[in-house]
């Protein structure tokens, strides 16, 4: 009788863990098919046609002083990172060349999720960064509504959200960039 109480004991917790990861690997599942739609993407940040937030902040890499009033002459990439993404790492690269092909023409900016200084100075370690990153003053990330990074808000020059989306390729911020309606850059082939 005690073999038998010992083998259904074993066999339980054996489907228990079976039920458990099957859990698991539900929402994993789920997480991937609801992060990789368009409708949640279309949910996540602020809505196309408001204004964003006020903001204000400091550039980890420059010392300028940010907030929306300076953003607001030119269009404008925002793009919000994460110092424990590997999109956000690898995204890096593709950030610096857009700045290069559209200076002058785009504000580029990017917002760092958590504001732990030295978890910024690790993931910036071997990767220089062109232009300007303020670690999310005043939790603006959630103002923005930004659950994913990285994430890309497109402005027009008067601070209306024109497009947003994932920014983790050069392509994605390519896209991005294309709806700026005041200067239609990438119509114009620059």
């Amino acid at each position: 009788m005690g073999n038998i109480l010992l083998y259904s004991n074993i066999l339980l917790w054996i489907i228990q863990l079976i039920v458990v990861f099957s859990i698991i690997m539900i929402f994993k599942q789920f997480g991937d098919i609801y992060l990789k739609s368009s409708d949640a993407i279309s949910r996540d940040g602020i809505p196309i046609g408001d204004e964003i937030p006020k903001f204000q902040g400091l550039s980890y890499n420059t010392g300028k002083y940010f907030s929306k009033k300076d953003l607001e002459k030119m269009p404008t990439l925002i793009g919000f990172i994460s110092p424990n993404c590997p999109a956000c790492k690898d995204m890096i690269p593709d950030w610096n060349r857009a700045i290069t092909k559209y200076k002058g023409k785009v504000n580029f900016l990017l917002i760092g999720v958590g504001q732990n200084r030295d978890q910024y100075n690790e993931f910036l370690k071997n990767r220089p960064l062109k232009g300007d990153l303020i670690l999310d003053p005043d939790n603006v990330g959630q103002a923005f509504r930004v659950r994913v990074t990285p994430f890309a808000i497109m402005l027009d020059e008067k601070g209306v959200v024109v497009e947003k989306g994932l920014c983790n390729s050069e392509q994605h911020i390519e896209h991005l960039i294309s709806y700026s309606s005041s200067t239609k850059l990438m119509k114009k082939g620059v």
